[in-house]
């Protein structure tokens, strides 16, 4: 399966979005796959909008999710120079800046637009390595192609179940940790509980706790779509060590990045993804 979608990755971008635009068809028109979930979710987030514009809002998501399962697909054997002429970056010089100092960085960044090209992008900016914290999938065949296609471009893959230990080996040495954390948590996970999108929303602790215990500067990356297939994402301050209290700035500084980011161009971000199948409990 893995060798029929690189030799499927090597068309041309425009001929992958044609049939992009067959799958979104298929999806959205034909089997309104998650449809109901993407629907209440955007409801629940924009209450003032009507519709019209809820359903317009949808069918734009559709769209997007298709063009990039496309860009992912083509990132397996896509160059360093068409990803670079894709993927731009604004005050990078802020990160190179805190890298070249010989501290490690930590960049938070959301679900939103194509963060794999990101990171990818990301990884041959620096010269400094780019590890990009995840959670395995049970599909192997998909966790071998995410991983050879980072590794490709010189990234390293931490599992989230052995990232403190990774950072504990490594605290010193100057690197980019990346984390996305607006997926929902487990009930098992340690999170905090704020209003976001209208909604009471969990989420993870990690980028707190990990900025914290290693006492690591934090980023947020803020991605845009400038045109079909071609991005930009400025670099944002966010907090910076030494950390006292417990006011949990950093998480709280993150949710406030991404809501923002969202109402800007809602239809970039995932929408298919139960976000709020958890409750908030009446006590604790």
């Amino acid at each position: 399966m893995s060798r029929l979608l690189a030799l499927f990755s090597r068309l041309p971008l425009p001929f992958l979005y044609s049939f992009g635009h067959i799958v979104y068809l298929l999806v959205y028109r034909v089997l309104g796959i998650r449809k109901s979930v993407v629907l209440d979710n955007l409801r629940k987030s924009f209450p003032e909008l009507d519709a019209l514009e809820i359903n317009r809002l949808a069918r734009l998501f559709y769209r997007n999710y298709c063009d990039v399962l496309m860009e992912m697909i083509k990132s397996m054997t896509m160059s360093t120079e068409e990803l670079l002429d894709r993927v731009g970056f604004e005050d990078l010089d802020i990160l190179e800046e805190a890298l070249g100092r010989g501290q490690p960085v930590l960049v938070t960044l959301a679900h939103y637009g194509n963060i794999e090209w990101l990171l990818l992008a990301l990884c041959c900016r620096l010269k400094y390595p780019t590890e990009a914290v995840y959670r395995p999938v049970s599909s192997s065949w998909v966790e071998k192609v995410s991983t050879e296609t980072y590794t490709r471009f010189g990234g390293v893959l931490i599992d989230d179940r052995s990232v403190v230990k990774e950072i504990m080996q490594r605290r010193v040495v100057p690197r980019v940790v990346a984390l996305v954390s607006d997926q929902a948590p487990n009930i098992d996970d340690h999170s905090v509980w704020v209003t976001f999108l209208n909604q009471e929303t969990a989420f993870y602790l990690a980028p707190d706790t990990i900025a914290r215990f290693a006492n690591y500067p934090v980023f947020f990356l803020n991605m845009r779509r400038v045109s079909r297939g071609r991005y930009t994402a400025a670099i944002e301050r966010m907090a910076e060590p030494p950390y006292t209290g417990r006011d949990q700035i950093v998480i709280r500084a993150y949710i406030d990045s991404v809501e923002k980011q969202i109402r800007n161009r809602p239809e970039d971000w995932l929408w298919m993804h139960r976000r709020w199948k958890r409750k908030k409990p009446v006590y604790g």
